[in-house]
């Protein structure tokens, strides 16, 4: 399990971020930490920005499309994704995180039966007996 942190200028932006995230199983939880002051250098420039903190409950696993989903729908151009590897904790909780992450994983491995699909594609046997029409020439 790993804990992503990842910052959002608005409560609605932080929001739609968390939920798309846990939608997504790219996340198992999101905990939102209302106004944090942020204290930074931006091009030069002392900045002091409100901002909303996520704390991204996921897997390493799901890490590359996580990241991938933030900067690709994050306001910022250069958003804060940082991650901390957890190193222990209470069983349930690290599995129950590992489950909720990897879900769609676990729906790839299912077995496919390819017979069906082939009987699908193939004529009904009523037109396979069938004597081909004459052409006219």
């Amino acid at each position: 399990m790993i804990l992503v942190l990842s910052t959002y200028p608005d409560r609605k932006s932080a929001d739609e971020a968390a939920q798309s995230l846990v939608e997504k199983e790219l996340a198992a939880c999101v905990s939102i930490i209302s106004i944090a002051q942020s204290v930074y250098r931006w091009k030069g420039k002392l900045e002091k920005s409100p901002e909303y903190l996520l704390i991204i409950k996921t897997t390493e696993k799901a890490y590359p499309q996580l990241e991938t989903h933030i900067k690709n729908t994050h306001p910022h151009s250069v958003p804060e994704i940082v991650y901390l590897e957890v190193k222990g904790g209470q069983k349930a909780y690290l599995d129950w995180v590992n489950e909720s992450c990897n879900s769609s994983a676990r729906l790839l491995r299912v077995p496919l039966d390819l017979s069906a699909l082939k009987r699908a594609s193939e004529p009904p046997s009523e037109l396979r007996s069938a004597k081909k029409p004459k052409t006219l020439s």
